[in-house]
């Protein structure tokens, strides 16, 4: 239960861009849960996971590439330790081998190593992913990379069907609308039509 906590008090402190914070309450907790998920116990498994993966874009934010990817190394180890197609839904983390590239592919971003983060994992299903707010964060950040990697047309069509899936949520997400807003002032001439559209949406001035 505590480490559930600090999980939950770590995502509240990224939010406020407390990054530092962020891995010092993490690095407490994980220190405390070591010797139950030491034991293979599934629900220290996942928190220690979803500790870990609080810590992938703590570090990726801060700017330190080396440490995230660590840490993307260490939570990876962690999921390959639970049942196989597991996904925490008791303690709301969805923690799974899945998100575990949920959070590298917005790492990948954070650091500049956008292709890094999006092949970090291998031969998941993203989309088999019970949560729609994960699918649709994940969807972000692969456009996000994919923009990055100079794939912008194919950026458009990604943050578009995650629009059409969850609007509200892409609409008002701020890197989403960071994304569109560049993509805008570069041009997408082969996606206009779909870019005018997220404009749209969000109500930017173009």
């Amino acid at each position: 239960m505590k480490a559930a906590v600090a999980w939950d008090r770590c995502g509240a402190l990224l939010h406020q861009g407390s990054a530092r914070e962020t891995q010092a309450v993490a690095d407490a907790a994980l220190r405390a849960l070591e010797p139950i998920s030491a034991t293979g116990d599934t629900d220290a498994l996942v928190l220690e996971g979803a500790l870990v993966l609080r810590q992938v874009v703590a570090c990726a934010r801060a700017g330190d590439a080396d440490g995230a990817w660590s840490q993307a190394t260490r939570a990876l180890e962690v999921s390959g330790r639970l049942p196989d197609g597991h996904h925490d839904l008791r303690w709301q983390t969805v923690f799974s081998r899945a998100n575990v590239l949920v959070h590298t592919t917005e790492a990948g971003v954070e650091v500049d190593a956008p292709d890094t983060g999006l092949s970090f994992v291998d031969d998941v299903a993203v989309a088999a992913m019970p949560s729609r707010e994960r699918i649709t964060h994940y969807r972000i950040d692969e456009a996000r990379a994919m923009h990055r990697m100079g794939r912008s047309g194919d950026a458009v069509v990604t943050l578009r069907s995650a629009a059409q899936r969850a609007p509200h949520y892409v609409h008002a997400h701020p890197m989403a609308r960071e994304l569109v807003g560049d993509m805008v002032r570069r041009g997408v001439p082969s996606q206009a039509a779909s870019l005018s559209g997220l404009v749209r949406g969000m109500e930017l001035v173009s």
